[in-house]
């Protein structure tokens, strides 16, 4: 069982989706942005402790099992014995590092069917492989509903592939402890340019502590903290402000109007909990709170945070 291993100063395998998704595929990454990525890997490069990936539970009871995972997909699809974590690898340029969960050698040519645990990425009913296969382990809690989000693995998969120089790869899923999925991807030379791109400008960005435009109000209060009291001049926002101004009054307007309706229907519910109303069943639940012992907060460092709210005069 690991954890990270590559450099934090650097581009990983494990990190690419989320530059790739928010920068190429302009599609959101549920639990980082660019900029998060950014912060991390100049903390490290200022020599900061950043907390290892492997102390976080569902990380950790994950890194327990995939290496059984991964001697399975090998049984699976006679890939023969694999190797589980091979040592990281580094790019010819030195603007990311890799790991593997697992590498199969594959040394003559084999045919992998498609099957009720095997998806082969273009539908095809079988392919050719061999060489070098990198293996991808993940465990989710996610239903399988038959589709795979980039930050899910396909992208850290193209970087291993790149690593091995591999025609093909496998990224072994394993959906709730009950359902096995098995997809092969191929190579996929288009990915590759990017995430080497993704790769270069990431490694600048380090170098010069320039950040990435922010993809969110959260974003933005971490990238721009806040120190500087004079005001600035920015007429050519003066649209998306009165928008803004609008949509506040509108999100209002309909907070009040949901609590009205809600307060006359409570009314007239009064201590039912449940009405018929029309084709409606609406509920009034109840919870209860078991007691608890009283708690003494402990205490806490002055600290200035910037705010996710703007203030708006008119």
């Amino acid at each position: 069982m690991v954890g990270k291993l590559s450099d934090d100063t650097l581009m990983s395998g494990s990190r690419i989706s989320v530059l790739f998704c928010w920068l190429i595929a302009k599609q959101e990454h549920p639990y980082a942005t660019p900029n998060d990525e950014l912060r991390r890997s100049i903390a490290a490069a200022d020599g900061e402790t950043i907390e290892n990936d492997v102390h976080i539970e569902k990380a950790y009871c994950g890194n327990m099992v995939e290496g059984a995972i991964a001697e399975d997909v090998c049984e699976v699809l006679e890939l023969g014995e694999p190797i589980l974590s091979p040592p990281v690898y580094t790019s010819d340029d030195g603007n990311w590092q890799c790991s593997l969960d697992a590498l199969a050698n594959v040394k003559e040519t084999i045919i992998a069917f498609a099957s009720d645990i095997v998806e082969i990425e273009d539908g095809s009913s079988c392919v050719s492989i061999d060489g070098p296969i990198p293996i991808e382990v993940k465990t989710t809690e996610a239903i399988y509903d038959g589709e795979t989000p980039l930050w899910r693995g396909p992208v850290q998969l193209q970087m291993q592939m790149m690593a091995v120089g591999a025609k093909y790869g496998i990224l072994a899923t394993v959906h709730r402890g009950n359902r096995r999925h098995y997809k092969i991807y191929k190579a996929d030379s288009v990915m590759m340019t990017a995430i080497n791109g993704l790769c270069q400008e990431f490694r600048d960005r380090v170098n010069s502590r320039i950040f990435y435009t922010p993809v969110n109000v959260d974003d933005c209060t971490k990238t721009h903290p806040g120190i500087r009291t004079d005001k600035i001049e920015l007429h050519s926002l003066y649209d998306d402000v009165e928008k803004l101004v609008s949509l506040r009054e509108s999100l209002q307007d309909t907070a009040n109007e949901i609590d009205r309706l809600q307060t006359k229907i409570m009314q007239s519910m009064q201590d039912k909990e449940v009405a018929q109303i029309g084709k409606y069943e609406v509920k009034w639940p109840i919870r209860t709170y078991k007691a608890q012992p009283e708690k003494v907060t402990p205490a806490k460092k002055e600290r200035t945070i910037r705010l996710k709210t703007l203030q708006i005069k008119g």
